[in-house]
C-alpha cells in the first residue's frame, strides 16, 4: 500500500484519518487494524489520531459511518435505476451491495466491530440501511408476515455477504470472474431466492 504522506490543513485531520482507514480496510480488511497503523499511513504522529478518536473502536465506528452512508446511497441508486418491478429492485440492490463490498472489503466483521461503539450516528446510519432493505423486501413479498420478512432479509444479507466473503477469500480466483460478473451473479441469486421463497410459500398454502 502506498504510504499516504498527505498534507492536511488544520481541521481536516479527522477526514484524512477516516479516508486512510477506509483505504487500509479495503486493502487488508480489519485484521491487524490499529490507530497506530492508520497514523503511520496517513503520515502523522502516532498521537495525532487521539485528538479526534479516543480508541480503535471509535475510529472504526466513524469509518463505518462513511461505509454505511456510501453503501446505502449506492443501493438506493440501484433500486431507482432498476425501475418499478419490486423483485428486480431487490436483485439490483443485491448486486450493488456486492459490488461495493468487493471494492471496499466491507464485511459484517467491520460493522460488528463498529457497532460496539456508542456513536449515535453509526446506529442511525445502520437503521437507515436496514429500514430501506426492509421496505424493499416488503414490496417484493407484500403478503409476508413480519417474521417472514425478517427471515427473508436475513437470507438475502447472508447471500450477498457470502459472495463478498468468498471473493476476498479467493474462491473465485480460478474462475477468472470480474467484480462486475460476481455482482451480477449475486443479483441473479437474490432473484432466485425471492422467487423460490414465493413458490415455497404458495406450496405450503395449498397443502
Amino acid at each position: 500500500m502506498q504510504n499516504n504522506k498527505r498534507n492536511y490543513h488544520h481541521g481536516n485531520l479527522k477526514e484524512t484519518l477516516i479516508r486512510t482507514s477506509m483505504e487500509m480496510i479495503s486493502e487488508h480488511g480489519i485484521q491487524g487494524f490499529s490507530v497506530a497503523k492508520v497514523a503511520k499511513n496517513a503520515g502523522v504522529a502516532i498521537s495525532a489520531p487521539y485528538r479526534h478518536f479516543p480508541n480503535r473502536e471509535s475510529l472504526l465506528a466513524e469509518t463505518g459511518i462513511v461505509f454505511l452512508t456510501e453503501l446505502t446511497s449506492r443501493m438506493k441508486s440501484a433500486a431507482t435505476e432498476a425501475g418499478n418491478d419490486p423483485i428486480e429492485r431487490v436483485a439490483s440492490v443485491a448486486g450493488a451491495y456486492v459490488q461495493y463490498a468487493l471494492e471496499h472489503n466491507v464485511s459484517f466483521q467491520l460493522f460488528s466491530a463498529a457497532r460496539e461503539s456508542q456513536l449515535t450516528t453509526f446506529h442511525e446510519r445502520s437503521r437507515e440501511m436496514i429500514n430501506f432493505l426492509f421496505t424493499l423486501t416488503q414490496e417484493a413479498v407484500p403478503e409476508a408476515t413480519w417474521d417472514e420478512l425478517l427471515e427473508l432479509m436475513e437470507a438475502l444479507l447472508a447471500l450477498v455477504q457470502g459472495y463478498a466473503d468468498m471473493f476476498h477469500q479467493g474462491h473465485f480466483s480460478q474462475l477468472n470472474l470480474t467484480k462486475n460478473q460476481i455482482a451480477r451473479r449475486s443479483a441473479i441469486a437474490a432473484k432466485l431466492l425471492i422467487n423460490g421463497w414465493n413458490q415455497c410459500r404458495k406450496d405450503v398454502e395449498q397443502t
